[in-house]
């Protein structure tokens, strides 16, 4: 079974945040909880066994599931949101969701230009004026 720091390093490779960003959110163990539930826990394990191995490139995952099972990692980290999975032709696919008001306020996206999700912090009377904070 993949452990909480190896989720942590497939987690980072995937979404370029580094491991302690990531931890920062607060949301690593019911993101990994979440990935066990809805993909199950030998395919999470093969996809921390290929990146491990390899990194992440063009030609890591081919177009298979550990490639779908990755970009629905980085959707969840980046968006606060499930995609389902089962493959865009898949007759069944499974539903996409929201994970929690949390997991949206954590969403990287809002990290990427140091702002925040709308409506989830107190940016103060006439910020609109200014532009937003460097992130670098």
């Amino acid at each position: 079974m993949t452990t909480v720091a190896e989720f942590l390093a497939l987690s980072s490779a995937l979404t370029g945040f580094s491991p302690a960003e990531l931890r920062g959110t607060g949301m690593v163990g019911a993101y990994q909880a979440l990935v066990v539930q809805q993909a199950g826990a030998e395919p999470l394990d093969r996809l921390t066994a290929t990146v491990a191995r390899g990194g992440i490139g063009p030609s890591a995952f081919g177009d298979g599931p550990e490639r779908e099972l990755a970009q629905a990692i980085a959707q969840l980290w980046y968006l606060g949101t499930w995609p389902g999975l089962g493959g865009s032709t898949a007759p069944e696919r499974d539903p996409a969701f929201v994970v929690s008001a949390r997991a949206y306020a954590e969403g990287l996206v809002w990290r990427t230009f140091g702002g925040h999700a709308p409506s989830t912090a107190a940016p103060g009377h006439g910020s609109w004026s200014h532009p937003p904070a460097d992130p670098a």
